[in-house]
């Protein structure tokens, strides 16, 4: 029988995270072939179809290069062309389940809205759903009929995938996706439990089990690293010396060992390293050790890097640690606990270098005056760049608050979501026109001279869009006299329950760099996301 060794696949180069999302949001929302606004009206009117494409991948984890996603981006176009549609929105969600309970996709959801409301966010008319399969989109009753029902909002839909096009709206066609749905549903507990039977099998026999190489050993999974199992005992003695984690963090950083997935080293990271039983030769399944017949934790086939002593001192002195600040390492809760109102909600909406936003957590901490709000540190995963007024941020949000719970005492209801303005869609369309000019210079088709033209005259009408924004959301700024007898009673609820009406109507609060050198409180810098906008908070 060939060894475990011996049955190692080749190894394979995977480019940095950075580097994917880059290609997940070239393939994301409008694709770079599509037509233009007009031009696709035009289309439609002698008959062509628009319509969305949704792509999904359970688990990037074999190449983590995005490949299955853009594989399916293809194929939809593909689709689309033999039955004269038109994709021009797409929806990625990479990595993301459609049987695990509790898993959130984002771009499904924002699809679902879509449908709802009847166009992109562009501004494109939906007349259609295109998709490889459709059980990419659901895996169970439930999250199919949320699609059908979205679907049928609106008459005359066409859904298309790898099989053929298909009429939702009839019944027959509701009670075959019934029957798919079923059945998807009852596949995936059988693979599940398939899966976790194997995984115990592997776990009781001492066999390495990873996605991925292990920071430490060799790409076998059974040898060690020499250069990064030192940089990781050494860090162990180091916490056993009464080191902080984050000066061992910092030792990895310093070490020139980049994590194995490419990353910058942060905290969290070091420390499930640290924490990880397989740098003892142990190993946990579902958080506990892997034991014998005998009792006795079961020994893998790896190389160990310390004595089970050192891990299991390093491990009751990790878990004794807790961060300060009112903000949890598990992620947002709205249960009781948190020391300030907006735990758990606020993010970091700085720029990055790729230009996406920082997207981290904001924590609560206490300052001579009161208190603020501050990113997190680049080891913990965040830039360590914004900082807000707590006392301030609290404030206006409470503000939103009420007025909303006015607006829903009044109407009885939620009213629905809105469509995104007309403005919204000319940003869009105006960023997406920089982006084609990007392209064209990148590609050599303008001259220099053309480019950078059209570019400053592009970024001048982006410039004055955002400015637009910020100033409606200024004018519609909540009324700082609210209604007294709300205010009263919510002054009078308890954190928690305050908490727990917070998140019940946010999804989260991105916090946006102020006015260098101004320490003025800038209310347009505070944007609140709303899981179901109302009116009173639409921006």
């Amino acid at each position: 029988m060939r060894s475990y060794v011996q049955l190692d696949r080749r190894a394979k180069t995977k480019p940095p995270a950075h580097e994917v999302e880059l290609l997940l949001n070239e393939l994301r929302e409008i694709p770079r072939n599509a037509p233009s606004f007009m031009e696709s009206l035009a289309l439609r009117d002698s008959g062509w179809r628009l319509v969305v494409a949704y792509c999904r991948i359970s688990n990037d984890r074999h190449r983590q290069d995005g490949h299955g996603i853009e594989d399916q981006a293809s194929h939809c176009a593909r689709i689309a062309a033999q039955h004269r549609m038109i994709v021009v929105h797409r929806y990625l969600d990479n990595d993301k389940s459609a049987s695990k309970v509790g898993v959130k996709r984002p771009d499904f959801d924002a699809m679902l809205d879509a449908l709802k409301c009847g166009t992109t966010p562009a501004g494109f008319p939906i007349d259609g759903v295109v998709c490889v399969s459709d059980d990419r989109l659901y895996r169970d009753v439930h999250t199919y009929q949320q699609f059908l029902t979205c679907f049928t909002a609106h008459p005359a839909r066409v859904y298309a995938d790898g099989l053929g096009s298909y009429d939702l709206y009839s019944e027959e066609a509701a009670q075959r996706g019934l029957l798919r749905a079923a059945a998807a549903r009852a596949e995936s507990k059988k693979q599940q439990q398939r899966a976790m039977l194997n995984h115990r099998a592997r776990a009781e026999r001492g066999e390495p089990v990873a996605v991925r190489r292990p920071f430490g050993w060799n790409a076998d999974l059974l040898t060690l690293h020499l250069g990064e199992s030192e940089v990781v005992r050494q860090g162990v003695q180091s916490l056993l010396e009464g080191k902080t984690l984050t000066a061992v963090t910092q030792d990895f950083v310093t070490s020139g060992y980049p994590s194995t997935l490419g990353n910058p080293w942060q905290r969290q990271t070091v420390k499930q390293i640290l924490r990880n039983p397989r740098i003892c030769g142990y190993r946990k399944l579902n958080g506990a050790l892997v034991l014998g017949s005998d009792g006795n934790p079961v020994v893998g086939q790896w190389e160990p890097i310390v004595s089970p002593e050192e891990w299991g001192l390093v491990t009751e002195s990790l878990e004794r640690k807790r961060h300060p600040g009112g903000w949890h390492r598990s992620g947002a809760s709205s249960v009781g606990g948190a020391t300030y109102l907006l735990t758990g909600l606020v993010r970091c909406g700085r720029p990055l270098g790729n230009g996406q936003p920082c997207g981290a957590s904001l924590h609560g901490h206490p300052t001579e005056a009161s208190y603020e709000y501050r990113c997190r540190a680049a080891l913990d995963g965040g830039c360590g760049r914004v900082s807000r007024q707590g006392p301030a941020v609290d404030e206006l949000i409470t503000q939103y608050v009420l007025t909303a719970l006015n607006r829903q005492g009044m109407s009885g209801s939620w009213p629905a979501a809105p469509c995104p303005g007309p403005d919204r869609y000319e940003l869009e369309i105006a960023k997406h026109r920089k982006a084609v000019l990007q392209e064209q210079w990148h590609t050599g088709d303008i001259s220099d001279s053309d480019y950078f033209s059209q570019l400053r005259h592009e970024e001048t009408e982006i410039k004055r869009l955002v400015n637009e924004q910020q100033t409606r959301m200024i004018r519609h700024r909540p009324d700082q006299h609210q209604d007294t007898a709300a205010r009263v009673h919510w002054d009078e609820l308890s954190m928690a329950d305050k908490r727990e009406i917070l998140f019940r109507l946010l999804d989260s609060v991105t916090i946006l760099p102020g006015t260098k050198g101004s320490h003025r409180f800038d209310p347009s810098t505070v944007i609140p996301r709303w899981r179901m906008p109302p009116e009173a908070s639409a921006t």
